[in-house]
């Protein structure tokens, strides 16, 4: 079975899924997490194929992009739907998902003056995450995202809740309770008998 190794920043953000889902699915995954000052210390010295992280490396090749990433651990774990169809759906969500974490990012993370950030986190409490969560919502018309089973994409929301809506408190503020579909899902993984170990080891 092929060894993976990860390398990014000691930040959830576009790291976390691949976590999430190597622990779901009980796949061993080491890591390298960088600070901030170490990995702008070191880049010039790794092997980074579009120039940022995180990586994977696997069996000595290096792969890139945090969602091709995600989206090969979940086929080595059985979360990505075989039924392309499905397989469209969760990708789907995916795809906005890491829409939302592109426009939060560069405003909870990037050096900036206290009043421009103020403006751009009342985008993304107003407009953003509200309009994102709330398509989410509509889009969840079962237990899961894509038919009857779970996938990457339910995973995905869980790692949105803790990671962003309730990952910065103080700047991201987005109340949950309008989403009850979204909640649910996200509690239930929460209590998850495969993702108990991963948050104990959190605490």
């Amino acid at each position: 079975m092929a060894e993976l190794h990860l390398n990014y920043l000691n930040i959830p953000a576009r790291g976390e899924l691949t976590r999430l889902l190597c622990a779901y699915g009980d796949l061993p995954l080491s890591e390298t997490r960088y600070s901030f000052r170490e990995y702008f210390a070191a880049k010039a010295e790794l092997d980074l194929p579009f120039n940022q992280v995180p990586t994977l490396h696997v069996d000595g090749k290096v792969f890139a992009q945090s969602i091709a990433i995600a989206r090969y651990v979940a086929k080595r774990v059985g979360l990505y739907p075989s039924n392309a169809l499905l397989a469209l759906a969760a990708d789907s969500v995916v795809d906005a998902i890491s829409d939302v974490y592109s426009e939060v990012c560069p405003v909870v993370y990037a050096k900036m003056d206290a009043e421009t950030r103020a403006t751009k986190l009342a985008h993304l409490n107003t407009n953003v995450l509200p309009n994102a969560l709330a398509a989410l919502e509509r889009r969840l018309a079962g237990d899961y995202f894509a038919g009857e089973s779970l996938s990457f994409a339910d995973i995905y929301l869980l790692d949105l809740f803790d990671n962003v809506v309730a990952g910065f408190p103080g700047q991201i503020t987005v109340p949950t309770q309008a989403y009850p579909k979204l909640e649910a899902l996200v509690t239930a993984l929460r209590k998850s008998d495969k993702l108990h170990a991963y948050y104990a080891s959190k605490l």
